[in-house]
């Protein structure tokens, strides 16, 4: 849990702060600074009676878009932490449409944790732009030695964008044929022009598009365009074992406008930029095992003569249930003392081997400058780990590659896995999850990552043992 948490942090970091006061053009290089530090330092947990991690779901917002603020609080034990009036506290330019205080939970054996979550918006006045959520203060006081005092939050850089783009899907576990819903939104200021003839030669590839709804709306200064698409996979192309909707890039431009307000015909002024919309992977449930003879066509009804009909259906069917039946003895005898309700498992899918293998895979992992190198290791590793993990939960290998990080915990109906040890697991498959469908892989996080399995293997040693 620790990690997840400090990566969240280490998002927030990168977006990271910027003077306020600071002009367009030295707040994005303030920015980009920020995005090389962040690169290079690693964040790890400070010996502070209190302290406060900041981060958002997104640093791009557009006037009407509420974005939300994540605030997590974190005091020693012993430390009672002032909570009064976080409601009401002042993160201007942002103006609070919510507040969400969640319950006090345990992070370790030495800290607690509150989870803060503010809704926010832009006015419709703020121009585009970067701009800073400011830090604030929170208090305390050491019930231990009756000492006070404060810490403070970091300033979150966000950005003011002209256009908001995002697409989602229902699902992104399938089977071949499945439909899947993915809803494509664009929101743009009035001055805003989407080139249609870009979004009409969309390619959504290995996915097939079945069928297109779009539906326009206006909300204040802002108009939305929501299309549906209803796409399905048929077949699997180019080399990727997991297939994905690819990103997508929306065109448009801004139309310059007089010092009346009205919008200006010259069509030299117009610049094309672009919004991306970063790519979903894709789970595919293969149900049918991949053959070599290729499958012929359906052939027309043969006629029979009736001694053929005799000889090759009632005879024969003769001969197959005697067959049947004297096979059907010994066979059941055979049987009958290895049925159980439960399917029984392959000797290869047992706890003790699959935690050779995961340690196999572990041990010979190396960190290269080949980025998809690393990316296939990483991915080695997590399906030994989730085979692992299956053992141990008593489910099928076949299931436990398929299910989601989410959902794989929700099959340990008959709690075989201690809170202790779900937590641990959980935490890391998440962050194998971020590293592998990520768009940089960074020796820091993968560290991490082999350092939960290290942990969860000396956490379910004894497991294997019983088995």
């Amino acid at each position: 849990m620790r990690y997840i948490f400090i990566s969240l942090f280490m998002s927030a970091v990168f977006f990271g702060v910027g003077s306020f006061g600071l002009n367009a053009q030295e707040q994005t290089q303030q920015v980009q600074t920020q995005e090389q530090a962040a690169g290079e330092q690693e964040i790890a947990l400070a010996d502070k009676p209190l302290e406060i991690w900041t981060f958002i779901d997104d640093y791009r917002v557009i006037t009407g878009k509420t974005l939300h603020l994540t605030v997590q609080v974190l005091w020693k034990l012993g430390i009672t932490v002032n909570l009064e009036g976080v409601d009401k506290i002042d993160l201007s330019p942002c103006r609070i449409e919510g507040v969400a205080l969640g319950e006090r939970q345990i992070f370790d054996n030495e800290h607690d944790y509150i989870v803060i979550t503010y809704t926010l918006s832009l006015p419709s006045g703020v121009g585009e732009g970067i701009y800073s959520i400011p830090s604030f203060t929170l208090s305390y006081r050491n019930e231990v030695d009756k000492t006070e005092g404060k810490s403070t939050s970091s300033p979150v850089a966000i950005k003011k964008v002209p256009i908001l783009v995002e697409g989602k899907v229902d699902r992104d576990v399938i089977t071949i044929g499945d439909r899947i819903n993915y809803a494509l939104t664009i929101r743009h200021e009035k001055n805003v022009r989407v080139i249609w003839e870009n979004i009409e030669k969309l390619n959504f590839s290995p996915l097939d598009i079945l069928k297109k709804d779009i539906e326009k709306t206006t909300e204040g200064n802002i108009e939305k365009i929501l299309i549906n698409y209803t796409l399905s996979l048929y077949e699997f192309g180019g080399k990727k074992k997991t297939p994905e909707i690819p990103e997508l890039t929306i065109l448009y431009y801004k139309e310059s406008q007089t010092q009346s307000g009205e919008t200006k015909s010259d069509t030299s002024l117009i610049e094309t930029r672009e919004a991306k919309i970063d790519p979903i992977p894709i789970i595919v449930n293969s149900l049918l095992k991949a053959v070599d003879v290729p499958l012929e066509g359906l052939k027309g009804p043969l006629y029979y003569s009736k001694k053929d009909v005799f000889l090759r259906g009632y005879v024969t069917i003769g001969i197959g249930v005697a067959l049947v039946l004297f096979l059907g003895v010994t066979a059941l005898r055979s049987m009958a003392g290895r049925l159980s309700p439960v399917s029984p498992k392959p000797v290869s899918e047992t706890p003790k081997i699959a935690l050779e293998r995961l340690q196999h895979a572990v041990a010979s992992f190396q960190f290269t400058d080949e980025e998809k190198l690393n990316r296939t290791n990483i991915q080695d590793i997590n399906k030994s780990l989730r085979a692992y993990i299956g053992t141990l939960l008593g489910i099928s290998n076949e299931l436990a590659q398929s299910v989601t990080t989410s959902d794989f915990f929700n099959y340990d109906t008959q709690k075989r896995l201690t809170d202790e040890i779900s937590t641990t697991a959980r935490t890391v498959l998440k962050q194998i999850d971020t590293v592998v469908y990520g768009r940089q892989i960074k020796k820091e996080m993968v560290d991490k990552i082999l350092q939960g399995i290290e942990e969860i293997i000396k956490q379910t040693r004894p497991m294997v043992v019983k088995h």
